[in-house]
């Protein structure tokens, strides 16, 4: 019998040199054959595999993979075979179950290649890790060698490998053409400074010809904006563009206004992806892994990858200067990270416990951090000491959200709460100033922006409000599944979903505009920014929105 497993990945040390061949299906776990069929009993009765790092409930007594019952309570919280309610708090290890899964026999996962071994499952990786079956291709591979094998194929292989022969001749070629790279890259530097004096010579002129052509330009009439500035016409949040006579013209898209579509898709994430941020031109992202990256918006290369949470991650924050962030999630801590920092163990500057129970938001406002938690409160913290200055204790259920009002004299928060209530605070006091009830579904999200307050209920509806008067205007109907994601930016809103996609609203007028679809789960996370909006999504992918 063959099904999942959760061994760690392996980084073996081949000896001789000899590489381990990549792994092909980067999204798809290794599956563990077992010698004898598993028992009904060890089996999770969510996804019918044997039990992946298996909690029991504290009432029924039933056993889970953690993951999936975590899955399913955030989707409602009842115990998936009885019904009967259940929170976080009633699950716990079941060390008995795992003691016997780690007991079970198994076949070497290089079976394939022809290992015959057959091993408890809690030794397997240790197995693996020395096994001379293990996939292998030749260290020659970067220069083009197509050789793949097994490790103990690969020793005779090397011997008689054309690669190896001529390595010498194939490394110091490759050197040149890096110094011929460089002395490009160099030269290009050279003649973009060398444009950019003729510009600046050049661009008062231009820019007066040109403030007589473009004159009739408007966003009605044109798709594209065009701003000046100090080095003749350039489009704001970009520097690339086309030329025009003596001085480079570049126009940018009107997001969020018109057609949007995905730029960019990141895929590297080996779980769902919960929660995400944006500074500048980094993407922060958090996932179900407990783990949390930096990915460069404009390439999707990671920079960054750490792991600190031992459970999801669902807040994000980042400070303006985007070298610090914190992050939150169901393990009931924030972790403040310095993520520019080479060493990674001094990346993690802080574990913060004093939330007791999972976290569900992050904001830095005014140069402080709040954060919302399922233990019913918002905590509000120094950024610099790190020191908790106020707790705000007014919500009867869970903190599921928060927004803080952008203009700088407001000192308001808003909160969004299983409680059914969305609240109105006073960050300075502390204090509670208005409070707006919303029937009988709970508050997943809020969001605030041009006077409306935005509250997305439990039952896939969002509602609108009069942010002085907090009086209902109306509500956006047209997803299917819960709204989990709130964002609000010049004039239009954007909401994520449970039924996989995003939606454009333009909340004067109560319609949806837009509909992006692409992500093939659950809409975690979402972050809006001055070009581009940011999803984060169950599918273990990052999209990027233009």
């Amino acid at each position: 019998m063959s099904t999942r497993s959760s061994p760690e990945p392996i980084v073996q040390s081949p000896p001789n040199g000899l590489s381990i061949e990549d792994k092909q299906d980067n999204d798809e776990e290794a599956e563990v054959e077992f010698l004898h069929t598993p028992s009904p009993s060890i089996l999770c009765p969510v996804c019918h595999e044997v039990c992946r790092e298996p909690v029991i409930t504290n009432g029924c007594n039933h056993s889970y993979c953690a993951s999936c019952i975590y899955h399913s309570i955030e989707i409602e919280p009842f115990c998936p075979l009885c019904r009967s309610r259940i929170k976080i708090e009633d699950l716990h290890p079941n060390l008995a179950l795992a003691g016997l899964i780690s007991e079970l026999l198994v076949y070497c996962t290089n079976k394939k290649y022809g290992c015959p071994q057959i091993v408890r499952q809690d030794a397997l990786h240790g197995h693996v890790l020395y096994c001379s079956y293990a996939p292998s291709v030749c260290p020659n591979k970067a220069l083009g060698c197509p050789y793949k094998g097994t490790m103990r194929d690969a020793r005779d292989h090397l011997q008689n490998c054309v690669y190896e022969r001529f390595k010498g001749y194939i490394e110091s070629t490759n050197k040149r053409f890096e110094k011929l790279e460089s002395l490009i890259a160099n030269q290009a530097r050279d003649i973009e400074k060398l444009q950019r004096i003729i510009r600046t010579g050049k661009g008062t002129a231009f820019a007066s010809e040109n403030n007589t052509k473009d004159s009739s330009l408007s966003p009605s009439s044109s798709s594209s904006l065009i701003t000046e500035g100090t080095d003749g016409i350039h489009r704001r949040g970009s520097s690339s563009g086309s030329t025009l006579g003596d001085t480079r013209r570049t126009i940018v898209s009107t997001f969020p206004h018109d057609e949007i579509t995905c730029h960019r898709t990141i895929a590297s994430h080996p779980c769902g992806v919960t929660s995400v941020a944006v500074n500048h031109d980094r993407v922060f992202a958090g996932a179900h892994d407990g783990s949390t990256k930096v990915f460069d918006i404009n390439t999707g290369q990671l920079l960054k990858d750490s792991k600190g949470h031992t459970m999801s991650v669902w807040g994000l924050a980042v400070m303006p200067s985007g070298d610090r962030y914190f992050s939150a999630g169901s393990d009931g801590t924030i972790k403040v990270w310095d993520w520019l920092k080479e060493d990674e163990e001094s990346c993690l500057v802080r574990t913060i416990p004093d939330h007791h129970a999972k976290i569900y938001g992050l904001v830095i406002y005014q140069g402080r951090l709040y954060s919302a938690s399922s233990d019913k409160t918002v905590k509000v913290w120094d950024t610099e000491t790190l020191e908790c200055l106020a707790t705000f204790q007014g919500h009867t259920g869970g903190v599921n959200s928060l927004a803080a009002l952008t203009e700088a004299s407001a000192n308001q928060l808003v909160t969004g709460s299983s409680d059914k209530t969305i609240k109105l605070w006073d960050v300075t006091t502390g204090t509670c100033l208005k409070t707006v009830r919303r029937g009988t579904s709970e508050v997943l999200d809020v969001a605030v922006g041009d006077g409306m307050l935005f509250g997305s209920t439990y039952d896939a509806v969002i509602h609108v409000y009069d942010l002085n008067e907090t009086k209902e205007l109306g509500t956006l109907s047209g997803h299917n599944w819960e709204v989990w994601q709130l964002e609000y930016g010049q004039g239009h809103l954007f909401s994520g979903s449970f039924d996989h996609t995003i939606k454009r609203w333009d909340p004067r007028r109560f319609q949806c505009d837009l509909t992006l679809k692409g992500h093939k789960s659950f809409v975690h996370g979402m972050a809006l920014a001055e070009d581009c909006l940011v999803t984060g999504c169950a599918d273990r992918t990052i999209k990027i929105w233009r």
